[in-house]
Parts: structure tokens; sequence; C-alpha cells
């Protein structure tokens, strides 16, 4: 063997010598990190919506709270069972639920809250038809509200039909939002267009409720950007 062949023999066997009792560094002793896990739509729809707490200032509403944090009135309420709706005491906490809100396609799957739907961060449904502004009013089966009185023909009696349900219906102008669409109100939630009136007309929506005064002190509510998460039958009345 050449004396220079020899010295590169000697170097490669030090070298081995050397990095086979060499311990490996922290990087390299590091387990691989696993990917972070992922979602399926469905799976995130259906996690337990994050909860803030709020605490009550003068001149707070349940139906400006629900707007202000994306959620609805009847999910704040449904977290702070003791609280009064009618009477927000300032200075009481609240547990608010943010950024849910329930989609269906029928007013079955509707009535039921079969799935749920996550807002966007700009409080936007992440999937709809169209949106427009919009009157809210409130009514409710009095007579004050229907001309009618229990025992009457067609009491309780949507123009569709079916009897009108708090957290349900909604009476509409079929001319601007066809009957049988599901519409979205920020602040009270995924409600489904079944009834008419003598007095809604246009960009105009009037919210069942069964209580009378909740129903007269709901007032009236000017320029809401209402979703239509989905248009029903065109024509329809």
């Amino acid at each position: 063997m050449q004396p220079r062949s020899m010295v590169m023999a000697v170097l490669t066997a030090i070298l081995l010598l050397v990095t086979s009792g060499h311990p490996a560094s922290e990087a390299e002793q590091a387990t691989p990190a696993l990917p972070a896990p992922t979602l399926t739509v469905a799976q995130a729809a259906n996690q337990t919506p994050p909860l803030v707490e709020h605490t009550v200032q003068t001149g707070d509403t349940l139906y400006a709270l629900a707007g202000r944090y994306n959620t609805t009135i009847e999910h704040i309420v449904n977290r702070n069972p003791d609280v009064n709706p009618d009477n927000l005491k300032v200075g009481a906490v609240l547990r608010v639920p943010t950024n849910t809100v329930i989609k269906a396609k029928s007013r079955e799957e509707l009535a039921q809250t079969a799935d749920k739907m996550v807002l966007s961060s700009s409080g936007e449904p992440n999937l709809y038809s169209r949106k427009m502004p919009c009157k809210l009013t409130a009514y409710t089966n009095s007579f004050a509200s229907t001309g009618k009185h229990p025992g009457d023909p067609g009491y309780g009696v949507t123009a569709s039909g079916r009897l009108a349900k708090e957290g349900l219906t909604i009476a509409i102008d079929p001319s601007v939002i066809p009957m049988h669409s599901v519409v979205y109100i920020p602040g009270i939630g995924v409600r489904y267009a079944e009834d008419t009136g003598g007095a809604v007309i246009g960009n105009h929506i009037d919210v069942f409720y069964n209580d009378d005064h909740y129903a007269q002190t709901f007032g009236v509510k000017d320029n809401v950007t209402v979703y239509i998460l989905e248009e029903g039958p065109k024509g329809e009345s």
C-alpha cells in the first residue's frame, strides 16, 4: 500500500470510530412531530361553541349582545338560566356562546336543530344565497296581531297551513322573500318563512313569539342585515 493510501485509510478509520461513538444531537434524538389532527367539516360543526364572559353594562339587551357576539338570544338564555331576559342587571356576568347558529334545509330539520353552522369572523354565515336590509317587528297569535281569537277558524295557523311556532316562524312578503325560505337573522337565529301579513310589505320580517309582552317590547328594528340561507320555491304565497 502506498504511503498516501495508508494515510487515507487511517483517517477514514478514525473518522468512522469517532462518528460511531458520537451521541446523537437533541435534534437527531427528537421524535418527528406528528401532523396536526384535522377535523372534517361535520366534526368541526359539532364542537361546543366557545364561551366568553360579558359583564352587563347600562343599556345592554340580549338582542344587542346576540348581535355583538354572533350568537342568538336563545343560546344566551340557555347558558344563563338564572338571568331574567327582560331585566338584565348591570354588573351581572353572562356566559355567552359565540359564533354558532342553527342551519337546516326544512321546517322539520330547523325545529330539531339538526345542524350547526359556524359564522365567519365578520359575523356572516359561511354559506348563504343573498343578504338584504330588513325591518324587524314581532307578533303573536293575539287578536291585536292576527285579528283572531282562540276558537276562531284559522287561529294560530300560518299562511303555509301550519301552526305558528316560536323559534321557527316568521312572516314575510313573498314577493321579497319566497315562502319556505330559511332565513338567518343576527341576534335572533335561523327562522322559517311560513307566514304572511297585511302589514308585512317589502323588506319587512315579522318574528313570531308566544309571549305578548315580549312581542310588544321587541319594538321596530330598522336596517338589520338578514341572510337567506336557502330560497323557497319562487312564486309561492
